[in-house]
């Protein structure tokens, strides 16, 4: 009899923002006098991670801690970084009356400066992204709720994140290509790195497809990753749980598979970004392999007789975020659509 081998799962890690949010936590305890080796952080769809914690000590009165940054079984340029943080706490002159206590962020060394507009963070801002900045702010506030009366003494709350080999990390990634210089961006959507780019998730496609098949639904959704997948389900509300599927960076792949399978119906949902990528032809669509085609954008408006300033500007941005900025301010939504439809050709033909 043929013996069979069982894959095994793969194994998810954490992002950035969530490695930067349980060492900011681990600051905070350090000052509390508590001295656990791991903290529980909340990620922004509710789950809860435990993140182990590295090294903690005191330097000029003010404690920092460190997390070694663990990208599960999808490791891109940051997996086993150190990354930190370091707190300063400015008391308050009569104690505070409750509300949140005020966090300020700030990048230290090896944390990216942004110096082009068009990125999520504004230009001039240390390159960490909105929602770690959330998981920052509440795992600290978080922290110090094991001491409110220690809280209520405090006017405010400064953090400093660093990554002592940031500078070296961020000439592997596209940062300086992005205008964000001198260390890595902190990170994340969903505190979590699913192994999308890893060539075993093939398997987990081919694993899903075959439960819609078995659900016997012939439509479904194709998503980019967790965010486009909850939009989708929120335009598509009557819809099986199984037929909303996460294809990662293999859109030629899950698109074949699908086919195959017998699907008649198949919708994608991806941001900007990796949708532009599909209408340039690209079957895979991970940041390091097949980079934005801007010309691509600019030829459609062109093709869609926008204004010359309008196309200018889309010339000049460094991001598929900057262009949609720009897009929806001068409401050019015909662009939008021009895109879509060029991916969905494209699809067609794969």
């Amino acid at each position: 009899m043929a013996r069979t081998t069982r894959k095994k799962p793969l194994r998810t890690g954490y992002t950035t923002g969530t490695c930067a949010a349980a060492a900011a936590k681990g600051a905070v305890l350090t000052l509390l006098g508590h001295s656990q080796k791991e903290v529980p952080i909340s990620l922004p769809l509710g789950e809860t991670a435990t993140i182990p914690l590295h090294e903690r000590w005191s330097e000029n009165g003010m404690p920092h801690c460190t997390v070694i940054k663990d990208g599960g079984d999808d490791p891109d340029v940051t997996h086993g970084a150190v990354i930190g943080a370091f707190i300063n706490t400015i008391p308050s002159k009569k104690q505070r009356r409750g509300g949140s206590l005020p966090v300020i962020i700030k990048g230290g060394t090896g944390v990216g400066l942004v110096t082009k507009p068009g990125l999520s963070v504004k230009e001039g801002e240390a390159a960490i992204n909105p929602i770690p900045r959330k998981m920052i702010r509440r795992a600290i506030r978080e922290a110090f709720a094991q001491d409110p009366s220690f809280a209520l003494s405090l006017k405010k709350v400064e953090v400093t994140l660093f990554v002592p080999e940031g500078q070296k990390l961020a000439k592997k990634t596209l940062n300086p290509r992005l205008g964000i210089l001198g260390g890595i961006s902190i990170l994340g959507t969903t505190g979590i790195v699913k192994p999308f780019s890893h060539q075993a998730y093939r398997v987990t496609i081919c694993c899903a497809l075959d439960i819609a098949t078995a659900a016997r639904g012939r439509k479904i959704v194709l998503s980019s990753g967790g965010m486009s997948e909850r939009f989708a389900r929120s335009q598509f509300p009557r819809l099986k749980e199984e037929a909303f599927i996460q294809m990662g960076d293999f859109v030629g792949y899950a698109l074949n598979q699908s086919l195959k399978k017998g699907f008649n119906t198949i919708s994608i949902a991806a941001f900007m970004g990796k949708l532009s990528k599909i209408a340039a032809g690209s079957t895979y669509t991970h940041a390091r392999s097949f980079p934005i085609d801007i010309a691509l954008l600019v030829s459609l408006g062109k093709g869609l007789n926008l204004p010359g300033s309008l196309l200018h500007k889309i010339s000049r941005s460094i991001t598929t975020r900057g262009i949609l900025e720009i897009l929806l301010k001068h409401r050019a939504y015909q662009l939008i659509d021009a895109l879509c439809q060029q991916a969905v050709n494209l699809s067609l033909i794969h």
